[in-house]
């Protein structure tokens, strides 16, 4: 279909502008892979050597045969739906989170002080990556195509003990991030309680749209690699923008070009992981704790009571 061809088309543009942004980033700054840091820690204990590590236990454990029947079952659940349809849709969601993240930043810098620019992030969030995408697709599919969608039921009640193998993953990656923690900052147990929720709320809600909606629904049009690619990269890029116009950036730079290509290197081969694992397990609660884990380990070093970053 032409939709397909469109899609493909998208997916080079966004490869090729990755590409572009990474090469130009460390091209203005060759030290920024020594330098870089992802929320407290440096990127290679927080990202690069957990989604390492992370990809090889998860092919390692994943069971190819559970992945095939899942990948069926997946089918199933999505049957008689307009995919190329539901896609749009949450393409269209992503470009308004983007939309409305910024212009809630500036609207917050011109009316008052009162309240952090960067606070208009999680009210987007809410309204674009969940409350759209589960109103117009996840329980909008019946309204659209005579068929009510299965795929929150197949991602969230578990009852295979293998697809719970991904906890593994989840543990070891957590530990081998937590390495490079060292001296806490936090000013009592609440900041670190309310720092946790915040990253929870954060990261289900990331992890159900791009995971559980968008790299689903591109896996059925592109095959499974291309997906977990694609959904990565419009992951960094999300953040990419985001994290630009959020005080609380969880990158170290800030320069739009250098932020971007940090964007690529950390949240880029952090989608590739949760990617794979989302592919191997099709488990919602595993892709949110492994990503809300590493985000905490993260967390820890730069928390206070008053200001919790990755909002």
């Amino acid at each position: 279909m032409a939709y397909r061809w469109v899609l493909w088309g998208g997916a080079a543009v966004v490869a090729v502008l990755a590409a572009i942004v990474v090469v130009a980033a460390l091209a203005g700054r060759p030290e920024m892979p020594a330098e870089l840091h992802w929320l407290g820690l440096g990127a290679f204990w927080g990202v690069w050597l957990p989604v390492a590590v992370g990809l090889l236990l998860t092919w390692f454990l994943g069971s190819r045969t559970g992945q095939a029947e899942l990948h069926r079952r997946t089918e199933t659940a999505l049957m008689g739906h307009p995919i190329g349809g539901e896609l749009g849709v949450l393409l269209a969601s992503l470009v308004g989170y983007i939309a409305a993240g910024i212009g809630l930043y500036q609207l917050f810098k011109l009316v008052t002080e009162d309240i952090p620019p960067g606070m208009g992030l999680p009210v987007a969030r809410v309204v674009f990556l969940f409350l759209i995408p589960v109103l117009l697709v996840d329980r909008g599919g019946f309204t659209v195509s005579g068929h009510s969608t299965a795929m929150p039921g197949l991602s969230m009640r578990i009852r295979e003990p293998w697809r719970w193998l991904g906890l593994v993953t989840v543990a070891v990656c957590v530990a081998l991030a937590s390495l490079d923690i060292g001296e806490v900052a936090v000013t009592g147990p609440r900041a670190v309680l309310f720092g946790t929720a915040v990253a929870a709320a954060v990261c289900m809600i990331e992890e159900i749209f791009f995971r559980g909606m968008v790299q689903t629904r591109l896996e059925l049009l592109m095959g499974r690699v291309p997906a977990v690619v694609l959904a990565a990269l419009l992951f960094a890029g999300a953040h990419a923008v985001s994290g630009h116009f959020n005080p609380r950036n969880p990158l170290s730079y800030v320069g739009f070009v250098e932020g971007a290509g940090a964007s690529v290197l950390t949240f880029g081969l952090l989608g590739l992981l949760l990617g794979y694992v989302w592919v191997r397990y099709r488990n919602i609660w595993v892709n949110g704790l492994l990503y809300t884990g590493l985000v905490v380990a993260g967390m820890l070093p730069v928390t206070y009571a008053d200001q919790i970053p990755f909002s």
